[in-house]
């Protein structure tokens, strides 16, 4: 049950390595952490709208501080991921974590 799902939580679960989807207004949004060409383990934020995405780097993958700043500048539809989060404002059954 993810009723108490809370940005801090979030937060919570990145910095020990999970990645997180969910669906906001019919944006497919995910964190996730892969290798990038220089296979150097990173964060990313991506976002798929009706088959436009996008892909923002957030962090290397042992760089906590600066993942978690990086968060707080998300900004999907001129909402911040806190706002997206604590509010509720996603739809809450396509919230999975990994």
């Amino acid at each position: 049950n993810m009723d108490n799902f809370t940005y801090q939580y979030l937060k919570d679960l990145l910095e020990i390595g999970h990645e997180i989807e969910f669906d906001f207004g019919g944006i497919f949004c995910s964190i996730n952490n892969c290798q990038n060409e220089n296979h150097k383990a990173s964060w990313y934020f991506s976002t798929n709208h009706k088959d436009e995405f996008t892909d923002t780097f957030l962090a290397d993958f042992y760089d906590v501080e600066s993942l978690l700043t990086s968060l707080d500048k998300i900004k999907i539809k001129e909402k911040s991921l806190e706002e997206i989060i604590d509010q509720n404002l996603y739809d809450s059954s396509s919230l999975t974590i990994f």
